[in-house]
């Protein structure tokens, strides 16, 4: 498992994109569960197997997304 540190651009129904704080690259982010509980420019804590599409912009399924900032 990789663990990406991102800030929220913009949350919809079970996708997410971020900016990865490591790199500023856009990324799109898939999960199995709702994001209306994220807000741009939370900071959040990406969980996902490693697999990222070459997109653009990329793309990752989540394992889990968790909020450690908000504004």
């Amino acid at each position: 498992m990789v663990t990406m540190l991102a800030t929220v651009v913009q949350a919809w129904g079970t996708q997410v994109l971020v900016r990865d704080n490591s790199n500023s690259q856009e990324v799109l982010v898939h999960t199995n569960h709702s994001t209306v509980n994220l807000s741009a420019g939370d900071q959040v804590r990406i969980v996902y197997n490693g697999v990222m599409t070459a997109s653009i912009p990329p793309q990752i399924n989540a394992q889990s997304i968790c909020v450690f900032a908000s504004l």
